[in-house]
């Protein structure tokens, strides 16, 4: 594992604690397991950008880091820092008060343990079925916990949700320091195709094809809907591109339902038997183009 901290980061000595958070928060995100699931090389990439940044945003630590290296902890835990065996640490440090070496380190009584920080939220993203999005649901993920270890949780999603919506799970992101709380988990929503209908607001749109015996003679048709299958009276004579309004059996939403709009487009034959063609040219019908003007 690198000891050289501020490589890991990618960043100078120099950096100021937003550099050091905008670091971790960009490397986190990319070698984060959830993310890179099968790759056993991101994951020990996560382990030192985790390890670096716990020391760099702790100024006590990052001081020591920088005095020391990367094995501080063990040079300042209680033996000589400088690797001699005769220096008087207390005329080096005598100085500073009466703490003397104690309170330079903050041993002793003056001993503080790293300021609590918040755990850093992470994000991800989850396609989630056009039904779901319309009606609400739930879907299950794998997480890594706080603790390193991965466990299903299962989301809700609740109905109407829209296009990159953002759903938290508090508790799931990174851990927190010095008893602060853990980072929060964000997952981003990416609602899916549906093959048939789109959605407009609250509202659904629906093509629906019908033959031109149906356009002529009109009928019923079946219509499947997220809540039901409906029968859809088709009035004889209605003209292809025609919206029919259906109520309530649109996005669902807090205050209710939005609508259905079927739009009609009948489908001529491809072959048209020559009988039929000049009873065709027989009907008396006006020009529907008659008001078309520039």
């Amino acid at each position: 594992m690198s000891t050289d901290y501020y490589n890991t980061l990618g960043i100078k000595r120099n950096a100021s604690e937003k550099e050091i958070q905008k670091a971790y928060r960009d490397l986190a995100r990319k070698y984060h397991p959830d993310m890179n699931p099968d790759d056993d090389s991101a994951k020990r990439k996560f382990q030192e950008v985790q390890q670096a940044y716990d020391v760099l945003s702790d100024d006590q630590k990052r001081s020591q880091y920088n005095q020391f290296g990367a094995d501080f902890e063990q040079r300042g835990g209680g033996g000589n820092p400088f690797g001699g065996g005769g220096a008087d640490l207390e005329s080096i440090f005598g100085g500073m008060g009466g703490g003397g070496f104690e309170q330079f380190f903050n041993f002793g009584g003056g001993q503080r343990g790293p300021r609590p920080k918040q755990g850093q939220d992470l994000e991800l993203s989850q396609d989630i079925p056009f039904a779901t999005a319309v009606t609400g649901g739930e879907f299950t993920i794998n997480v890594m916990g706080p603790n390193g270890s991965r466990k299903p949780v299962t989301v809700k999603v609740p109905a109407g949700i829209k296009q990159d919506k953002r759903i938290r799970v508090r508790g799931y992101g990174q851990a927190g320091q010095g008893g602060a709380p853990n980072g929060d988990l964000f997952i981003k929503i990416n609602i899916c195709d549906h093959p048939n209908y789109t959605r407009s607001g609250r509202d659904l749109e629906l093509e629906v094809p019908i033959t031109l015996v149906e356009a002529i003679r009109g009928t019923a048709i079946e219509i499947p809907t997220p809540y039901s299958t409906i029968d859809l009276k088709i009035p004889p004579g209605i003209q292809s591109g025609k919206r029919i309004r259906v109520p309530k059996h649109g996005v669902s939403h807090k205050s209710g339902r939005g609508n259905l709009y079927v739009t009609i487009q009948i489908t001529i034959p491809q072959s048209i038997p020559d009988s039929l063609t000049e009873e065709i040219e027989m009907l008396e019908q006006p020009s529907p183009r008659e008001k078309l003007t520039w």
